[in-house]
């Protein structure tokens, strides 16, 4: 039978996994555990196969701290007090879980032995598949399937670090606090700058302040701007706008999608038109209005 080239490539994947594991121990002189005694108290170690490495892979609500080892990986075995350690830091806010890549035979003897040893509390799987490739690219497109892997993932699912080979703790601690950060939205900015024609100061403020702060207040309310302001823009000279007219948006999904969520409020509050002070449209007391808008890279308060 002749096999294709993408086929060639996915058994090749698959059979680097199965390798991984003798090509390491001859190298390092790591020897498999021997010991097949059932351990009577320890942790429990779950088996899974793809679909529950699948889930696995999804936060509840808080980042997930994954580490992928096997009891005959030097290493992973090294580096596993310090994961013990992290696991005990930031339990409250963060989801660590092993996963064990040993033999299923060793998943009540060699596995729970050493998770009770290092004492190990954190949720504990072995994971069992035929598929090795495709729990490999599940995890990361380009690891390729040497332990130890560690892995976070933070709270929108999305992968915040990972790490082939044995862990700097300072590092992993260090990433952790980033993904513990809240997100800063990337709020877009819309800015329109107004020049009021001489004399018609009072119809313009009574123009924007019974419609366009009137429409942004009900925007508001319904969630879909993140903030406005109107700023009377006074100036000894004489500026090129006399008000500024501030729109946020929580992100540019929210912005793009503002004429939509602007219509049924225009139509709710103002059914028959905007408010106008003495019938002045909008043509006889603003010159021009200028629209610009941009994202803020950086907040305080």
């Amino acid at each position: 039978m002749i096999i294709g080239s993408s086929a060639k490539a996915a058994l090749c994947a698959v059979f680097a996994v199965f390798l991984f594991g003798a090509v390491y121990a001859q190298k390092a002189g790591v020897k498999r555990p021997t010991d097949k005694t059932p351990v009577a108290a320890g942790p429990r170690v779950k088996q899974i196969d793809i679909d529950g490495l699948k889930a696995l892979l999804r936060p509840k609500g808080k980042p997930i701290l994954m580490n992928f080892w096997a009891t005959w990986c030097d290493p992973c075995r090294e580096e596993f007090p310090d994961l013990v350690k992290i696991d005990a830091k930031y339990k409250a806010k963060l989801d660590t879980i092993t996963i064990s890549l040993d033999d299923v035979e060793d998943i009540a003897t060699a596995v729970p032995k050493f998770l009770r040893e290092v004492k190990a509390n954190m949720p504990a799987y072995l994971l069992r598949t035929t598929d090795e490739s495709a729990a490999i690219s599940m995890v990361a497109k380009d690891w390729s399937g040497s332990l130890p892997m560690t892995v976070i993932i933070g709270a929108d699912g999305q992968t915040a670090y990972q790490k082939s080979g044995k862990f700097n703790p300072g590092v992993l601690t260090d990433e952790i606090e980033k993904a513990l950060r809240p997100a800063v939205p990337e709020v877009v900015v819309l800015m329109d700058f107004v020049k009021v024609k001489p004399g018609r100061q009072a119809e313009a403020m009574y123009f924007y302040q019974n419609n366009w702060v009137a429409y942004r207040e009900e925007a508001l309310k319904r969630g879909v701007i993140h903030s406005y302001e109107l700023v009377d823009a006074k100036s000894e000279n004489n500026s090129a706008f006399d008000l500024i007219l501030i729109t946020r948006y929580l992100n540019e999904a929210q912005y793009k999608a503002s004429e939509k969520n602007f219509e049924p409020i225009l139509k709710s509050l103002r059914p028959n038109g905007p408010m106008l002070k003495n019938e002045i449209q909008p043509a006889d007391f603003r010159e021009n209005v200028f629209v610009y808008t941009g994202t803020v890279p950086f907040s305080g308060r």
